[in-house]
């Protein structure tokens, strides 16, 4: 396992380490999880939600111009 320095604002520790304790986890554990979803999300693309999949194609309603 290799150590990364990050360097967080004073918010952020305090609430970090407030969620670590509601979570009974630790601050360490909180930040791999959080890089572990950015980089999921970020190799697997972007993707539909459920709720849209039902919904068919998406398309731009023409503009409809008076003669």
């Amino acid at each position: 396992m290799a150590t990364v320095t990050i360097s967080l604002d004073d918010d952020q520790v305090i609430e970090l380490a407030q969620v670590a304790r509601d979570e009974r986890t630790t601050e360490a554990d909180l930040i791999r999880e959080g890089i572990e979803r950015l980089l999921h999300s970020r190799l697997t693309g972007p993707r539909i939600p459920r709720f849209a999949r039902r919904l068919g194609p998406l398309a731009i309603p023409e503009k409809h111009v008076n003669p």
